[in-house]
């Protein structure tokens, strides 16, 4: 079978892809290119691409599938007339959850911590500075209870913080994970943000939580807080980021991910240093990855076979058409 990642970032991913799969002809290409080298595939990959409707119009691929959760970047209504399935990894089918939550734990630290003021100090000869910021005893305020969510609010208060959650429909979540102090709806989140120290995006991307760190959200929140993202770029409205950040109503941001991805290198919320930034890493870890590679290398064989494929977003729709 011929497999299309579409982009050249992440590229572990068809690394262990192609060690699972010798015998297909597995290949990645510059987003630009994917319109055209998609056509004749037989599996499209997006990564962060978001694919073209002229790409899902012409291209033969029977199979579209994500490397991981988000499927943001498909349409999935025109892939479905088209026959196409459409497929993703939840992040319980892989160790997304836990290494997604391990990073988040990671931006806390380096942001609390003054990560880039710490580099500087050994090149000014500082030692005992700066000061800093522990976690424990402080309150986390996790935006989204969903499986990441869930896996950062067990190692949160493991290690001594006040959790409390956001969920869309709280109901008796809150009892499935002993120690979360609080459960509130979307409609709570500003007066719960003004008892946070640490805001926390670990929600889905859709029209509800599109820029929904606003200004209204930075404003609620004490100037000793910090702003914490590794679900979607959009999820935050970086124009109020950078101005919340730059007149001190928030302490810090550590950021996963962007509006836009790749971001400039010259942008300013790389610049700052109260800003602990990494490239969507958090779930590129060995063990994410060779998770993830083994439902799509099943996926492909199951497609290759004819049989039911797992996770799959419109099975029944497609399956309807035959």
């Amino acid at each position: 079978m011929r497999i299309l990642f579409c982009g050249e970032f992440f590229p572990n991913s068809p690394k262990a892809l192609k060690a699972l799969l010798p015998e297909d002809e597995i290949f990645n290409c510059p987003t630009n290119r994917a319109r055209d080298l998609g056509v004749d595939v037989d599996v499209l990959v997006p990564l962060m691409h978001r694919l073209e409707p002229e790409l899902i119009a012409e291209t033969r691929a029977r199979m579209i599938h994500q490397w991981g959760v988000g499927l943001e970047g498909v349409d999935i209504p025109a892939a479905t007339e088209r026959g196409i399935f459409v497929c993703n990894v939840p992040a319980d089918a892989s160790p997304n959850a836990d290494s997604t939550a391990e990073h988040i734990l990671f931006l806390m630290l380096g942001v609390a911590r003054r990560i880039h003021a710490c580099f500087a100090a050994f090149h000014q000869g500082i030692w005992g500075a700066p000061k800093g910021e522990a976690l424990f005893g402080n309150t986390a305020l996790i935006v989204g209870l969903g499986r990441v969510g869930k896996a950062l609010a067990r190692r949160l208060i493991a290690m001594g913080m006040h959790v409390e959650a956001v969920k869309r429909t709280p109901g008796a979540e809150a009892e499935r994970i002993p120690g979360i102090r609080r459960m509130g709806a979307p409609g709570d989140l500003l007066e719960m943000a003004a008892n946070a120290d640490f805001v926390i995006a670990a929600c889905v991307l859709n029209d509800e939580t599109r820029g929904l760190f606003d200004e209204a959200l930075f404003r609620a929140m004490k100037p000793t807080a910090y702003v914490i993202n590794a679900s979607r770029g959009p999820v935050i409205n970086e124009d109020h980021l950078l101005e919340a950040l730059r007149n001190g109503a928030i302490a810090g941001a550590g950021l996963d991910v962007f509006g836009t991805e790749p971001l400039d290198p010259a942008h300013p919320l790389l610049r700052m240093e109260n800003v602990f930034a990494t490239p969507h890493v958090g779930g590129v870890t060995r063990q994410n990855i060779e998770g993830v590679a083994q439902v799509v290398v099943e996926n492909v064989r199951r497609l290759n076979r004819g049989e039911e494929l797992l996770y799959c977003v419109n099975a029944r729709a497609v399956s309807g058409q035959g």
